[in-house]
């Protein structure tokens, strides 16, 4: 009878678990004469959350292949512990075997397989075991986590173990903040992922660099000083190895990249990709190069024909310049709008200290009106009736006066205010001049192409192609046909003042208030053959 022996771990086997296991199941095979036709294993494979690991399969297959034979293991919660919903129940595994016609035999509960009632006893003894396990984990994890402590298991990337808590790890460390500098500068994870690999940086476990390392790296909190469990993060005891600001870019680029798709990439220099840019029909313009041409077709042209939508092919070039030459006029940096912002708010100054000045001074007048009158009644130059006559006329006037007078002071103080570009608009500035700083540098490379795109995904949410526009106060159309709508991201413009929209809109601060009615989209629509 030939044997196969099969051991697991459910984390990293640090003691050498396995090769015990492995040990106890050829010492079983030779005391009942078999031969040991094949030994697999698997670490850090879980039988409570998953059906333990890609070797277990491959030891089932095996068995299958040489039955009648027997599958060996140390005890048969290496095989499964699961409660047959999340993952596979020691019962699913006993009748697997009678129809494979392969037995099953453990070293240290051998009794287990011998009927089916004590295999489902042994399996939901088994699965408790782990459900109970797996609650003191987590409230371990949580109490750790709480306490500004890593969860422990596998150290992270940049740090290593010293009396339980993270300590930096130098030389991991530089690459950490390498990733995310490249990252936030525009890189892709595939390019930051070719770079390391190039230059023989090595992993954690040795292996290649992918994009899901290099996004598990860039998603990760611990690196910004924090402990996440449970999807709460909790201040950590550790250092952190990047600042707020760089974990705040990169989380929101990581936010904007476009979900996975399935067509092939492009060959070309194509600005917009992954569904950036997108056709009325609400489909995306993908970019396509045939035959030395590149260009952007309608997807849901493609995929469903003229009927569905009639967006003709357009030529790369159109759309991409139009929106380099759009954004290096539209694109202010902050400076320039502070001073702007500033100019408009000294004139509105003057007029509004003019007319406070004289409604104070008509209060003081006032005042003064009523005072006398007060002063002749005191003096007996007035009788009763002509004082209440006099007051009744003049105080009114005097409440007015101070009313009008403390409005226009309230107002004065509003446009003082002017002068201050919120957190969130200097933020939406800054990105402005990013873009245009990158377009007026000359896109000539990939690296360059990544880079805008990165910086116009986080300020936009697409650019759609209209035939028709909705009314707007910036009309950029030359030709009356195709134009480029700029979609801006909510978060791009949230918690803006009405001050700063009409700079945006490259309109003058003045028209802002008789425009307020209309509200149209912030940026001015894009002319394909003309730009701007």
């Amino acid at each position: 009878m030939r044997a196969i022996v099969y051991a697991a771990k459910s984390t990293e086997d640090k003691r050498g678990s396995i090769p015990t296991q492995f040990e106890d199941g050829r010492a079983l095979a030779a005391r009942e004469g078999w031969e040991v036709a094949g030994q697999y294993a698997d670490e850090a494979a879980s039988a409570w959350s998953g059906d333990r690991g890609a070797q277990l399969a491959s030891a089932m297959e095996h068995a299958e292949r040489i039955a009648p034979c027997v599958l060996v293991v140390q005890h048969s919660d290496r095989l499964a512990r699961g409660d047959g919903r999340s993952a596979r129940h020691l019962g699913e595994l006993y009748f697997w075997a009678i129809k494979a016609g392969v037995q099953l035999r453990s070293v240290q509960d051998d009794s287990t397989f011998t009927n089916p009632l004590l295999t489902f006893a042994m399996g939901e003894r088994n699965a408790e075991d782990s459900r109970r396990k797996s609650l003191a984990v987590q409230a371990g994890m949580q109490r750790r986590g709480e306490a500004g402590k890593h969860h422990g298991g596998p150290r992270p990337y940049g740090y290593g173990y010293r009396g339980g808590l993270l300590v930096i790890d130098e030389a991991e460390a530089a690459i950490v903040r390498r990733i995310f500098a490249e990252f936030v500068a525009g890189g892709s994870l595939s390019a930051i992922a070719r770079g390391l690999h190039r230059e023989g940086v090595p992993t954690l476990r040795g292996r290649l660099w992918r994009q899901s390392t290099v996004s598990g790296i860039l998603a990760n909190p611990v690196y910004v000083g924090l402990i996440r469990h449970n999807a709460e993060t909790f201040p950590a005891r550790h250092e952190p190895l990047i600042d707020d600001e760089t974990w705040r870019r990169a989380a929101e680029v990581l936010a904007a990249r476009p979900s996975k798709g399935r067509g092939r990439p492009p060959k070309g220099n194509h600005l917009f990709r992954g569904g950036l840019l997108r056709c009325e029909c609400g489909e995306a313009m993908v970019p396509r190069t045939n035959g030395g041409y590149e260009m952007y077709y309608c997807n849901g042209r493609g995929k469903l024909g003229r009927e569905f939508c009639d967006m003709p092919h357009i030529r790369r070039v159109d759309i991409d310049s139009a929106v380099y030459l759009y954004f290096e006029q539209v694109s202010l940096d902050v400076e320039a709008t502070r001073q702007a912002i500033a100019e408009a708010r000294d004139h509105k100054l003057a007029e509004v200290r003019a007319l406070r000045d004289a409604a104070e001074a008509e209060v003081q007048r006032a005042e003064e009106r009523l005072g006398r009158v007060r002063r002749d009644y005191t003096d007996g130059k007035l009788d009763a009736d002509d004082w209440r006559s006099f007051k009744a006329e003049l105080e009114p006037q005097r409440v007015a006066a101070r009313a009008q007078a403390e409005r226009l002071a309230a107002q004065h103080g509003e446009v003082e205010r002017w002068g201050e570009v919120r957190d969130a608009e200097a933020e939406t500035l800054r990105r402005l001049s990013e873009i245009r700083a990158l377009i007026a540098g000359e896109v000539r490379d990939a690296a360059g192409l990544d880079a805008v795109r990165v910086a116009l995904s986080r300020t936009f949410e697409r650019f759609v192609i209209r035939r028709q526009l909705r009314r707007v106060h910036v009309e950029l159309i030359a030709n009356g046909q195709l134009v480029i709508e700029p979609e801006v991201r909510e978060t791009a413009i949230d918690g803006y003042s009405e001050n700063l929209r009409p700079i945006l809109r490259r309109e003058p601060l003045g028209q802002a208030a008789d425009a307020a009615k209309e509200q149209p989209p912030i940026f001015g629509p894009i002319d394909v053959m003309h730009g701007a």
